[in-house]
């Protein structure tokens, strides 16, 4: 159970897609829905997610957003380990990002 006021957003589709210039943002959705799409199935099928529904019929990934409470403590714990290496930047690992200066 999260404690009042720990609850927060882990990540959202926004945040990636507005963060590319205009003529990136399609190839910035689809980045981010390819990795979720993997990435939730594997919570779903380890028992990571608090509700295991979740995430299991996105209608717009620009909107999708995965918060503490979406997952169990085992979940959010490791979330916290490898987050940074499940989301991967466009412009590492010899990936291309366009980023809005």
């Amino acid at each position: 159970m999260i404690e009042a006021g720990k609850d927060f957003v882990i990540d959202r589709g926004s945040w990636h897609i507005d963060a590319e210039a205009p003529e990136y943002k399609e190839r910035a959705l689809s980045h981010f829905q390819g990795k979720y799409t993997v990435l939730l199935e594997f919570l779903r099928k380890n028992r990571l997610l608090a509700n295991p529904d979740f995430g299991s019929s996105v209608s717009d990934w620009s909107k999708f957003e995965i918060r503490v409470s979406d997952l169990t403590s085992e979940g959010f714990a490791l979330f916290k380990l490898c987050h940074d290496k499940w989301t991967v930047s466009y412009g590492q690992e010899g990936t291309q990002r366009h980023l809005v200066q």
